[in-house]
C-alpha cells in the first residue's frame, strides 16, 4: 500500500481523492452481496464527493506564475467543486430510482470524512505531530 502512496507522489490531494474512489468501490463491490440498490447508493455517494475533490486537485495541480494566479486558480476550483457537487446532487435525485437517500449520505459522509483521515495518516507515518 506504501508503494501507491508513492507512486502518487508527495501531493496529499491526489491521495485523498484516490482513498475515497478505493473506499467507494471497496464499499460498494461488498454492497452488491447484499442489495444492488444499497450498493448503487455508495457508489454515488462517494463519487458525489470524489468527483468534486478531483476537479479542485487538477486545478491546485496546475502551474501557476504569481499568487494572484495561484489564489484565482484555488477560488476557481472551489467554485467549479461547488458547481459539480450541485450538479451530481441534482441529478442523481432527479434520475435515480430508488435511491436509498441514508446510504447515499452516509457514503459522502464518509468520502468528506478522508479529507481529513488521509492527511492525518500521512502525519503519522511519517512522524510528524499535529498541533
Amino acid at each position: 500500500m506504501s508503494n501507491l502512496w508513492v507512486m502518487l507522489g508527495r501531493n496529499p490531494i491526489n491521495r485523498i481523492v484516490v482513498a475515497q474512489l478505493l473506499g467507494t468501490l471497496l464499499l460498494a463491490s461488498a454492497a452488491t452481496l447484499a442489495d444492488l440498490v444499497l450498493a448503487y447508493s455508495i457508489a454515488l455517494g462517494g463519487l458525489t464527493g470524489a468527483i468534486p475533490n478531483g476537479f479542485m486537485a487538477w486545478r491546485l495541480s496546475r502551474q501557476v506564475g504569481s499568487p494572484g494566479l495561484a489564489f484565482k486558480s484555488m477560488v476557481m476550483g472551489e467554485l467549479g467543486k461547488l458547481g459539480l457537487t450541485a450538479l451530481i446532487f441534482a441529478s442523481v435525485f432527479v434520475w435515480v430510482k430508488p435511491l436509498n437517500v441514508s446510504i447515499f449520505f452516509a457514503a459522502l459522509v464518509l468520502a468528506m470524512m478522508l479529507n481529513v483521515i488521509v492527511p492525518l495518516v500521512d502525519q503519522k507515518r511519517h512522524g510528524q505531530r499535529t498541533q
